[in-house]
């Protein structure tokens, strides 16, 4: 098993089984991307000092140009882009607006983004991720790879803003937008720390699951139309973030902690169903 490999099987074992019926270029392929993101979602979490982070930002600067001006990657990563998913022709503007996502949120957290900033940054680091791994496994048109892509990584990204609220303002961070704040009457001049325990957030986070719900919606009826054997990956992340979702509707938007989760017979059944329907149906 290559060192990419055991990355998804350690951090998203189901990803790694529900994708081991495609021919190893894909699985290559799909194994690096989630790696790729995994690296930049680390980095912006980490204790680094600002400085080393944005010196590691410039770097990746270097090599995607690297890696498209057909020079030697420096990286293990940047070189297992080259190699595993060159091959699926992916445009050097969408690694760039990975990368330029990221950077929204690294070396400085991200704070109070315009809803603007925050459909920017949700494009780059869930959006086009998403529609690349469907790019490479996805028996899809263009038009409804893209379309597809960026309603599931929506619908992720947000789930995972909501989930994660109480960790990532420990860190700075507060990825809800703006508008949604001031709509909820939560002062600019407030930290994320202040933000968390506000006794309006519920309303600013309602808002923005609204936004993810829309995105449920309109992912599972392109799948009821479209699902295929080679998205059943897709329709798992998508169910998987779906039950999150639900049990943080279920139970309030004002409660912020414990973190939902889900039973390990619960995320099995998720699986068999991902492996097993015939449709995109939750």
């Amino acid at each position: 098993m290559s060192s990419i490999g055991r990355i998804v099987r350690k951090n998203h074992s189901a990803v790694f089984w529900c994708t081991r019926h495609y021919p190893k270029a894909k699985r290559e392929a799909v194994y690096t991307l989630y790696a790729l993101v995994k690296h930049f979602d680390d980095l912006s979490s980490s204790s680094l000092p600002e400085k080393e982070k944005g010196d590691i930002l410039a770097a990746w600067q270097r090599e995607v140009s690297n890696i498209y001006d057909k020079k030697v990657p420096e990286t293990d990563i940047g070189r297992r882009i080259y190699k595993n998913c060159m091959r699926f022709k992916f445009a050097r503007e969408h690694l760039e607006t990975i990368l330029s996502g990221f950077a929204m949120d690294c070396p400085k957290p991200l704070f109070r983004p315009t809803l603007e900033e925050f459909e920017t940054y949700c494009r780059g680091v869930s959006e086009i991720p998403s529609y690349l791994i469907l790019k490479v496994i996805g028996d899809f048109d263009e038009e409804t790879t893209m379309e597809l892509g960026c309603q599931i990584g929506r619908a992720v990204e947000i789930t995972n803003i909501l989930k994660n609220i109480k960790e990532d303002a420990t860190g700075g961070h507060m990825y809800i937008p703006e508008e949604y704040l001031q709509a909820a009457e939560i002062d600019s001049s407030l930290s994320a720390k202040e933000i968390l325990t506000h006794k309006n957030l519920y309303v600013a986070r309602q808002k923005l699951a609204n936004r993810a719900r829309q995105a449920y919606a309109d992912a599972y009826r392109m799948l009821e139309e479209k699902h295929n054997r080679n998205s059943k990956p897709i329709v798992y992340m998508l169910n998987l973030y779906h039950a999150y979702f639900e049990m943080m509707d279920k139970r309030g938007w004002e409660i912020i902690s414990p973190k939902p989760e889900l039973k390990f017979k619960d995320r099995f059944k998720l699986v068999w169903r991902a492996l097993w329907n015939k449709s995109g149906s939750h």
